[in-house]
């Protein structure tokens, strides 16, 4: 009979080295070991090398092309608060806060060297998010972070990068401008895509950014031409990044898509639709793998998707007026001009998500269905100057760097899996 043997608290895993288990093929053991739950699959690598190298190089790719939406992160305000009045907050997408025991911010809080709230969280792309401390005095400093892994990865900091904070009087500003490319399914690598020059576009009609490749451990600085149109003499940016394939997009203020394709190292300009009639700037997001956008021009909000990289195929187009008024809760607890526009796009459906002080609401575009998934707490409001709601899908990568511990920075070389690093319980045993 093929023996037991227990890793982590919750899980008997078969040991490997029984006859019985050894016999079996890789496909096999593929099949079983996708079927464990996430947090034991993470730690099932460092069983053997054998499984290591199963769950990193099929198993997780398998997993990450069909990971479910975890929740979304978004921006709450503390009532009668004079100083972080903007913390960071979680919805699951069932609607719930609760992640196990703890809440998924208070779980990320443990992992971060430093206080933080909505502003820090610049990106969340495929399971990984992207921090960035504004420390007074400090240059600013990113940090990566997989919360189902409890891992946060120290960006290594530059001279070049250095200097362009100290001299700039828009350091916080500058760094904010950053976005995550990561595909699980393709390489555990990510890249962090820092655009630091904006402002000065309007003199070169040219774009410089900074690559920080996890492969290579170091950054790589890119200037490309885009000829874009320019907002009272610079490009300014919406804060909201999307990646998608390749590209990091972007809103400008003076209303267009701006696509920065990271590996042919190219840039586009595009405009949005109705970009004459909206008075909003929108909300673009990723659904069924295509890139959304969506704005109000008077009562109707329009949701389209972009198509080659070019061309707005509408998709969507209904009442707002209709969806308030057919609705008597929401008359009762949030104005009509709260539905300026929408929050968040759900990646995998046909939902799109708004939110007022007191809820969250997802509308289901195909059969009308409007209803209250999360109930803000009482001390707390969500503003209506909210311009969007983050995605997170957990991911069961586990990354290489510097890696920070409670107590302690661990390091683990890119060239080492977990297997070989078993004697870190800390990564062992996440």
């Amino acid at each position: 009979m093929c023996s037991l043997g227990k890793l982590g608290s919750d899980s008997f895993i078969p040991d490997p080295d029984c006859c019985l288990w050894s016999k079996l093929c890789d496909n096999l053991v593929v099949e079983i070991l996708c079927r464990l739950p996430l947090k034991n699959l993470i730690t099932s690598k460092c069983v053997c090398k054998s499984w290591n190298r199963l769950i990193t190089d099929v198993c997780v790719p398998n997993f990450s092309k069909t990971a479910s939406l975890g929740g979304f992160f978004f921006r709450v305000g503390k009532r009668l608060a004079y100083r972080d009045k903007f913390i960071l907050h979680f919805v699951s997408y069932d609607g719930q806060c609760l992640s196990g025991n703890e809440t998924v911010v208070e779980s990320i809080s443990a992992l971060l060297p430093f206080k933080f709230n909505f502003k820090n969280l610049i990106h969340s792309c495929n399971g990984l998010l992207l921090f960035v401390d504004f420390a007074p005095g400090s240059v600013p400093q990113y940090y990566v972070c997989n919360p189902l892994t409890k891992q946060c990865i120290e960006i290594p900091r530059t001279i070049e990068r250095e200097s362009l904070s100290s001299e700039s009087d828009c350091g916080e500003e500058v760094q904010s401008f950053a976005a995550l490319a990561f595909e699980p399914w393709k390489s555990c690598h990510y890249k962090v895509v820092s655009f630091n020059n904006w402002r000065n576009y309007c003199l070169k009609k040219t774009e410089k950014f900074d690559v920080f490749s996890s492969d290579t451990g170091e950054w790589v600085s890119h200037t490309m031409p885009l000829d874009a149109p320019i907002y009272e003499y610079e490009l300014g940016w919406i804060r909201n990044a999307v990646y998608l394939n390749g590209v990091v997009y972007q809103i400008s203020r003076a209303k267009y898509l701006l696509q920065f394709d990271i590996n042919k190292l190219n840039a586009r300009a595009t405009e949005l639709p109705k970009r004459d009639a909206i008075n909003t700037f929108g909300l673009i997001g990723v659904s069924g793998n295509h890139l959304h956008y969506s704005s109000r021009v008077d009562s109707t909000l329009f949701v389209w998707f972009l198509e080659d990289h070019s061309r707005w195929v509408l998709k969507h187009s209904f009442s707002i007026d209709h969806i308030y008024d057919n609705r008597p809760f929401l008359a009762q607890c949030t104005p009509r001009d709260t539905f300026l526009r929408a929050w968040a796009f759900d990646p995998n459906s046909e939902a799109i998500y708004f939110g007022y002080v007191r809820a969250i609401l997802r509308y289901q575009v195909e059969n009308g269905v409007l209803e209250v998934v999360h109930t803000i707490e009482f001390d707390k409001n969500a503003p209506s100057s909210n311009y969007v709601m983050i995605p997170y899908f957990p991911c069961v990568v586990i990354l290489k760097g510097k890696v920070a511990v409670p107590g302690q920075i661990l390091t683990v070389p890119s060239g080492v899996s977990l297997s070989d690093a078993a004697s870190f319980p800390e990564v062992a045993l996440l």
